[in-house]
């Protein structure tokens, strides 16, 4: 989802310097919501693991460019029998590799991916506008939730598909509870269908008023994370989200760092992490920690994560 979020940009941009193009969109159908009330698209092409049949169709639609933002071998396969003119952008795939497997950082400067995306269009003049990511949230789904008027909510998102980009699970129930006592804030807790047990063993810890929203789909997250005075979460899609909504975030970095470009960026936005000689140790996580420490993320205090979110509170 993350990847998605961060080529909103991209898009809105294309569709602003060429207002009468057709815009379309290859996803995977479990991430179509995503992009569904996107007004810059002009059609989303659904992939279901039907090679193809999405070749065919992208070769019969005869598009004057393909943008390959994803740059994977199943994206790139596409694109090479797709017929079209395909432009790419630079992913730092070598940077990516010294970093983690040498530790020698050849990166000039942190650039987040979305503006890396945007380099993959220049040569068609399109340029950044500067207004960050995109979500649109359809007004029947934000209507239709309802909470207390005046209410103070903060969320958090304890879940990652690794294991070592998790803040421990001890540190957002103790987040949670300095944040009820100190400021009165109900806490959410956001994940997906099957992080419900794990978010919901963290629900039970926390106690109060706290509400598991594991499983809703993602409109309904949104709208949820709209009421938010700030999220604290790891390193997920969730974050970019909430970047999209204008939403403060905390983000939570381990085995991954800002040189790759996956960071919220933003005077709202704060990365936690700690400046270990171990880091990185992986590109995107890993099931467990390679040294069995796992100080990167355990270094990260409940305290200073508390001071930050105070302030929003």
């Amino acid at each position: 989802m993350g990847d998605i979020m961060l080529a909103t940009p991209l898009i809105r941009c294309l569709k602003k310097k060429y207002p009468d193009s057709r815009i379309d969109f290859l996803v995977r159908k479990n991430f179509v919501q995503v992009l569904a009330g996107n007004p810059y698209i002009d059609n989303l092409l659904v992939y279901e693991s039907d090679f193809f049949h999405i070749v065919k169709k992208i070769k019969a639609a005869g598009y004057d460019y393909i943008i390959n933002i994803h740059c994977s071998f199943l994206s790139n396969l596409i694109c090479l029998f797709s017929g079209s003119k395909v432009l790419r952008y630079k992913d730092y795939f070598i940077h990516r590799f010294l970093l983690v497997e040498f530790g020698l950082n050849l990166y000039r400067e942190k650039i987040p991916v979305f503006k890396r995306y945007m380099s993959a269009a220049r040569r068609i003049g399109v340029e950044y506008d500067g207004q960050g990511l995109d979500f649109f949230l359809p007004n029947s789904v934000a209507e239709s939730l309802h909470g207390e008027s005046g209410e103070k909510y903060m969320g958090i998102c304890p879940v990652a598909v690794w294991n070592t980009k998790r803040w421990p699970s001890e540190n957002f129930v103790g987040l949670a509870k300095l944040a009820a006592e100190k400021r009165s804030a109900r806490v959410l807790i956001f994940g997906g269908k099957k992080d419900y047990d794990y978010c919901e063993n963290i629900r039970k810890e926390i106690d109060g008023d706290t509400i598991n929203l594991c499983g809703i789909d993602i409109n309904e997250s949104a709208a949820y994370l709209k009421k938010c005075k700030i999220l604290v979460t790891n390193d997920t899609g969730l974050m970019h989200v909430a970047r999209a909504l204008k939403i403060p975030v905390a983000a939570l970095f381990g085995p991954t760092v800002e040189e790759f470009g996956f960071f919220p960026e933003g005077a709202d936005a704060k990365i936690f992490q700690k400046k270990l000689s171990c880091r990185p140790c992986s590109t995107k996580g890993s099931k467990k920690c390679p040294l069995g420490t796992f100080l990167c993320m355990k270094g990260i205090s409940v305290e200073e994560v508390f001071q930050y979110c105070a302030s929003y509170l």
